[in-house]
């Protein structure tokens, strides 16, 4: 018996710390919200729905996609935003390699993004380009959005679209 009354008390102190932990996280999504400036920018960016971001702000947990999502979203380090270790400010933006000799390399996951965003679009009006021009239409999406550190939205993917026909 006195092995179970051990236990209990276990998951009590486990229980008192995850609700800690949840507050400190939702201190955190705060900083993040606050660094892009309302928590809808913060939905906006990381291309998630606002009921979804406010529902972490409420102690909801957040999946491991979104939590990459909203890291990256507000330009935080992913094990600061899981756990508050290290410090919340990243070296570079997400995603981003460094190669061999030090430079920085594509945020591939922003490009697969950019790219499936575009080709959709352009499949949905029904316009097909050269190969030459395609690759200057992904490049533009991109760094479009690799300057400004977000996920890309239809509206803007249509817009830059466009504003390209009219070169």
């Amino acid at each position: 018996m006195s092995k179970m009354k051990a236990q209990d008390t276990r998951n009590f102190d486990l229980s008192s710390t995850r609700s800690e932990d949840e507050n400190q996280f939702v201190s955190r999504m705060r900083l993040c919200a606050e660094k892009v400036g309302s928590v809808n920018a913060l939905a906006r960016k990381a291309g998630l729905s606002q009921s979804t971001v406010r529902r972490y702000f409420e102690s909801g947990e957040p999946s491991r996609p979104h939590l990459v999502k909203l890291a990256a979203a507000a330009n935080v380090s992913v094990a600061w935003l899981a756990s508050g270790e290290g410090e919340p400010d990243k070296a570079r933006p997400s995603g981003k390699a460094v190669g061999g000799t030090g430079e920085e390399v594509a945020d591939l996951d922003l490009l697969e993004r950019v790219s499936r965003s575009a080709f959709e679009e352009l499949q949905r009006r029904n316009i097909q380009l050269e190969p030459a021009a395609l690759a200057r239409l992904v490049r533009v999406l991109y760094r479009h959005f690799a300057s400004r550190q977000e996920m890309p939205d239809h509206a803007t993917v249509s817009n830059i679209i466009d504003l390209a026909a009219y070169r």
